[in-house]
């Protein structure tokens, strides 16, 4: 399989990579700090993978378009491209700083675009291919407190729903992943409480065997599953309570 795995440096993204790497796997990891991606590359070329890691940021459209042409290249195609690559945190009303809030979006929904449109093409010329995007059960409904990085994953979940309908036609098969909490850098600086918290190699399980039967979404864990098809049917009531009772 030849495979491009964005955000490989720790957490699920790194947790993939090792679980897809083994001979004949051509796997194209990036990050953005280099001697972690260094590190994650030796272990995945040590397991037997061809490798093309480099350092780039998923914003920079101009670099993710560079790599995906020489990945292609080297290569010699594409079979599945997972954008993984995200950031999240609370919302920040103190500062009031929008910046901080358009990072969000920059990272989790246009480094989305960035990883997965420029492998399209190749994919509908080669008539197969896989996108994956990791989105969250928060992309479910607005979430009190998180509402930017909800809007986020919400726009990720409506992308890649359309894609699945546009790209069917020409073979390629589109899956959104909504993880519940796993445990991540992100995750070990969240203070709030976690229900359902998964390790991270188990969910890296979970999210492949999802995409090797061509899932167009999978929710897990189970009970959090649940709680994602519930969150649109929860009254506001409750949910400005929710967010009364962490403001305290």
């Amino acid at each position: 399989m030849k495979i491009v795995i964005t955000g490989a440096t720790s957490g699920i993204g790194e947790a993939l990579a090792r679980h897809y790497a083994q001979p004949g796997t051509w796997l194209g990891l990036l990050g953005r700090r280099q001697d972690r991606l260094a590190d994650v590359a030796a272990r995945c070329e040590a397991q037997g993978a061809a490798l093309l890691a480099r350092p780039i940021d998923v914003c920079d459209d101009t670099a993710m378009q560079t790599y995906a042409s020489a990945f292609l290249e080297q290569a010699g195609g594409i079979d599945l491209v997972i954008a993984n690559a995200g950031v999240g945190g609370p919302d920040d009303f103190e500062s009031a700083d929008p910046a901080y809030h358009a990072r969000l979006f920059e990272v989790n929904v246009t480094g989305v675009l960035n990883t997965l449109l420029p492998f399209i093409p190749a994919m509908q010329r080669q008539r197969h291919g896989h996108l994956a995007a990791i989105a969250s059960v928060a992309g479910f409904r607005a979430l009190p407190n998180a509402t930017t990085y909800s809007a986020t994953k919400i726009a990720v979940r409506t992308l890649m729903e359309g894609y699945g309908w546009s790209l069917h036609p020409h073979g390629i098969v589109v899956t959104t992943i909504n993880p519940g909490y796993v445990v991540s850098e992100m995750t070990s600086q969240t203070t709030a409480y976690m229900p359902f918290l998964m390790q991270t190699e188990v969910a890296a399980r979970k999210i492949a065997r999802a995409i090797e039967r061509k899932r167009r979404v999978y929710t897990f864990p189970w009970q959090m599953a649940i709680i994602a098809r519930l969150l649109p049917y929860i009254p506001g009531a409750f949910m400005r309570y929710g967010a009364s009772k962490r403001n305290r």
